[in-house]
C-alpha cells in the first residue's frame, strides 16, 4: 500500500520552474532518502507534500485520501477543509530549525496540538508526552524552554511533537542542517531506530552514508527532475546515472 502517492507534480516561482513533472511514490513502512544539490527541488517537493506551498500541476494523495488533483483543463483542484484536517492528521513534519514555540515548554509543544486541535483529554495527551520523551531521552526536560536545550534537543523535541499525532508518514527536512557533527549524529540515531520500526519515512538529506545505511531506496532529483532512485546501496554505491556520479563523487 502507498501512503504517499504524488504523480507529475510541477511547481514554478514566478518564471522559475522549480518542479518538472515529478511522480513519487513511497509504500507503508519504506523509509525513502531525496539527496540533490541546493536548489535541485528536494526541499519544494517536500514543501508541496505537506501542503506548505501548492502545486501547478499534478496529484497528490497521503493515506489513500486525495489532497489535489488536476482535472482536464489544466486547473489544480484541492480537497475542502474537513479532508485537509483528515490528511494532515496523517503526517508528521521535521523541520530543519526546529521550529518549536519558544514561549512553550517542551511539554506544551508536545501536546498543544493534541488538545486543541485533536481535542484530546489533557491527561492523554501528557501520557503520550511522557512516552515520546522518554524514547527521545528527554524525559526530564518536559518543563525546559526550548531556549535552554541544545540544538539536538531540541530537534528531539521536534521529532516527539511530529510523532505524537501517530502519523502514517513523517517528513524530515534536512533535519541535522543546523547542527554540528557531534549532534549530527545523536539525530540521525533517533530516526535510524524509527527505520528500524518500520516507520514510513521521507528524509531530505545531505548524509550520503546515512542515507545508504538507513533508506530503503534513495532518489535523486536535480534542477527539478528525479535523475536516478533505486535501492539506497546500490544508488549510493553504484550510480548509474553521470549527473549521480558527479554529484556523489563530492562526498
Amino acid at each position: 500500500m502507498n501512503i504517499l502517492e504524488m504523480q507529475n507534480i510541477t511547481k514554478s516561482f514566478d518564471d522559475t520552474q522549480v518542479l518538472k513533472g515529478i511522480s513519487l511514490n513511497v509504500k507503508k513502512g519504506e523509509a525513502v532518502a531525496i539527496i540533490g544539490a541546493s536548489g535541485g527541488g528536494k526541499s519544494t517537493l517536500l514543501r508541496c507534500a505537506t501542503t506548505l506551498e501548492t502545486i501547478n500541476r499534478g496529484s497528490i494523495k497521503i493515506g489513500g485520501e486525495e489532497l489535489c488533483s488536476t482535472d482536464s483543463n489544466g486547473k489544480v483542484h484541492y480537497c475542502d477543509k474537513t479532508m485537509l484536517t483528515s490528511i494532515r492528521s496523517k503526517f508528521g513534519l521535521v523541520f530543519q530549525n526546529y521550529n518549536l514555540f519558544p514561549h512553550f515548554s517542551v511539554r506544551r509543544n508536545i501536546t498543544e496540538a493534541l488538545i486543541h486541535v485533536h481535542k484530546m483529554d489533557k491527561t492523554k495527551a501528557d501520557e503520550i508526552c511522557d512516552s515520546l520523551l522518554t524514547k527521545m531521552g528527554l524525559l526530564g526536560k518536559a518543563n525546559t524552554y526550548p531556549g535552554n536545550l541544545s540544538g539536538g534537543q531540541q530537534q528531539r523535541v521536534s521529532i516527539a511533537r511530529a510523532l505524537a499525532t501517530s502519523p502514517e508518514i513523517l517528513f524530515f527536512d534536512e533535519p541535522t542542517s543546523a547542527l554540528d557533527p557531534e549532534l549530527t549524529h545523536e539525530i540521525l540515531q533517533v530516526i535510524r531506530g524509527l527505520s528500524e520500526e518500520h516507520m514510513t519515512m521521507v528524509i531530505v538529506t545531505h548524509e550520503m552514508s546515512f542515507a545508504r545505511d538507513v533508506a530503503d531506496r534513495v532518489v535523486f532529483i536535480d534542477e527539478g527532475v528525479i535523475v536516478e532512485e533505486g535501492p539506497a546501496k546500490e544508488v549510493i554505491d553504484n550510480p548509474r546515472q553521470e549527473r549521480t556520479k558527479k554529484f556523489l563523487s563530492k562526498y
